[in-house]
């Protein structure tokens, strides 16, 4: 919970600040309210109406820049608790690509997550084929497995890519739910000062790195001759459902939610 008044020497809402959460980096930002957007958004792609908490997991802008490659949103049911490691029933994964600064939504429903395990962590699984254009140094015949694991007040998430059946990357974020107040902005201030510079930073020293390499350079879909078939992959999405087979075993399947796809 972000509680404004208690951090407004570094943290704002809509003006300038060392730390700063605008309206318009977020979904759907035509909609005044952030919660109603994601209302919208998930009614629309499950039938559901979100009744419960709802949890927006991203970058503020550190010194009004913003760098947000991916953003999550959390919807619980009423009376369920993010605290108590809950599994959210629907979570929106809001995509932005470098350099286009192009938005692409994810809704994941989730269906029957896997048990709990003799650690304690609850997960479940996402699998689906690529929609979205997010670099230049990756195709789009990829496929995706994403893991949302919950344990009272952490949150893990692991992204396997793979591309022909073998692994081509993969990506862990580790979460730990803490009050925000003005103590443990000062902390965070402290040890990650410029973190969305930092990033869009070490986004092309990587991709420098790459084409130094001479790894393979992917246009843009939109901008790819008409008869290619990944011409304007995804562009139209409008609630497609791209739920897949995860990479895995037929346990893992039974447990894997169901994704659709929207180009914003």
């Amino acid at each position: 919970m972000v509680n404004g008044n208690r951090c407004q020497s570094f943290f704002s809402l809509e003006r300038f600040n060392w730390m700063s959460l605008y309206r318009k980096d977020y979904l759907d930002p035509e909609v005044p309210s952030l919660r109603q957007a994601v209302y919208n958004r998930v009614k629309s792609a499950t039938g559901w109406a979100p009744d419960g908490p709802i949890e927006l997991i991203t970058h503020p802008r550190y010194l009004g820049y913003v760098f947000n490659p991916v953003s999550f949103y959390l919807c619980y049911e009423q009376g369920e608790s993010p605290q108590k490691g809950d599994v959210p029933r629907a979570i929106l994964a809001q995509i932005t690509n470098t350099p286009w600064k192009e938005r692409h939504v994810y809704c994941l429903e989730s269906r029957s997550p896997e048990p709990v395990n003799r650690d304690g962590w609850h997960t479940q699984r996402f699998a689906f084929n690529k929609r979205f254009h997010v670099s230049p140094f990756n195709g789009m015949d990829q496929h995706y497995d994403w893991l949302f694991s919950f344990r009272g007040p952490e949150l893990r998430v692991h992204m396997n890519v793979t591309q022909d059946q073998q692994k081509h990357f993969d990506a862990t974020l580790v979460v730990q739910r803490t009050p925000f107040d003005r103590k443990i902005l000062h902390k965070s201030l402290i040890r990650f000062p410029l973190e969305t510079l930092k990033g869009t930073a070490g986004i092309y020293w990587n991709a420098l790195k790459l084409k130094i390499k001479g790894a393979p350079f992917y246009t843009n879909p939109d901008k790819l001759d008409q008869d290619d078939r990944d011409y304007r992959k995804g562009a139209d999405d409008q609630g497609t459902d791209i739920t897949a087979a995860p990479a895995t075993t037929t346990n893992d399947q039974e447990h894997a939610g169901r994704v659709s796809s929207w180009r914003t």
